[in-house]
């Protein structure tokens, strides 16, 4: 495989500077880094098939790789919220939008496929072995190259774990359950469709505020910051460019059951939680670090699901830091 560098239209540039400031960090908590750090420029690594991936790199031109996964609706412009954190870290972050996100080319893909097609853009990027950071149903996709590309997978860091409908570690009840197993998917690509078509959003601004509703007041508190409404806004925005289509892929997949066992991905993994979370599951993420046989389970007292944007050292740490199997860390 091949790729190339361009600059993708409709970008917007997100100011990290801005957004990390806006989160009233010390400044002795994150200094400014010496090294120069990685262009903002979206750049594409183009498939042996004309189809194309987007991603976009944040942190240290020369810093240790760590490969992006970012959640379901959202897009590459998610990382930026590492990106000042990563540069303190010593990490090159690589987010990659997957197929019809952002500027990705649609196209038919699973999680084991996307796994592949992450392995040879790193490769054509010079890069054999990499870290992952993933948020929420990102999870998904980090856990599959961690399973089935092991060799190339130096730690995994999931925030919020992944959806509990995608385990399986249960038996196969049958064929009953393989069916429902394969119609979920295409029921829930079927609702976003219609969704998108017949009740279509006035924009970002009224997603956020549905959001605002399941979220706990930590959380509430953290998307009152003026910086974080306004990447989440054009992140939604990118998220959609291509239409629907991507993120009807996207949601389908959370409700597909793994095609391995948790016990079966070795990849040393990190699972960070809030406490308060209402959007992940506590027992999903105590299931999730339960059955891998070398996970930890990290709970933020006092913190909801987007914790990590007032501990983006902490969790940037982790990738170099071995943690107790529970470590409860004050808010």
């Amino acid at each position: 495989m091949t790729s190339f560098s361009t600059t993708c239209p409709a970008t917007a540039a997100i100011d990290a500077v801005a957004v990390a400031d806006s989160l009233g960090t010390p400044a002795n908590q994150h200094p400014r880094p010496t090294k120069q750090s990685r262009s903002r420029a979206c750049s594409s690594f183009q498939l042996t098939d004309e189809r194309q991936l987007a991603y976009q790199e944040y942190g240290l031109a020369n810093g240790r790789a760590v490969l992006y996964f970012h959640d379901i609706g959202s897009s590459r412009l998610e990382g930026s919220l590492f990106d000042e954190a990563a540069q303190s870290a010593g990490l090159r972050l690589i987010a990659i939008d997957r197929p019809g996100i952002g500027g990705s080319s649609f196209f038919s893909t699973s999680p084991r496929q996307f796994a592949e097609h992450a392995v040879a853009l790193a490769a054509s990027l010079g890069i054999e072995r990499f870290a992952l950071l993933s948020l929420g149903g990102g999870g998904i996709y980090a856990l599959t190259l961690s399973r089935y590309f092991p060799q190339h997978v130096q730690k995994h860091v999931s925030l919020g774990g992944v959806p509990g409908s995608a385990f399986n570690e249960t038996p196969a009840s049958g064929y009953l359950a393989n069916c429902w197993n394969e119609l979920t998917p295409v029921l829930f690509k079927m609702v976003v469709h219609v969704k998108h078509q017949f009740f279509p959003d006035a924009g970002p601004q009224d997603s956020l505020s549905r959001l605002e509703a399941h979220l706990c007041w930590q959380d509430r508190k953290v998307l009152q910051k003026p910086a974080i409404r306004r990447l989440l806004k054009r992140d939604q925005l990118e998220a959609l460019r291509r239409g629907c289509h991507g993120v009807a892929q996207e949601v389908s997949v959370c409700y597909r059951k793994f095609d391995f066992k948790l016990h079966d991905v070795s990849v040393p993994t990190v699972v960070w939680q809030g406490e308060a979370d209402q959007l992940s599951r506590r027992s999903d993420c105590e299931y999730l670090a339960a059955r891998m046989p070398d996970a930890r389970l990290n709970l933020v007292s006092g913190a909801g699901h987007f914790f990590f944007l007032e501990k983006l050292g902490q969790v940037m740490n982790s990738f170099a830091v071995e943690d107790a199997r529970v470590a409860r860390l004050a808010a």
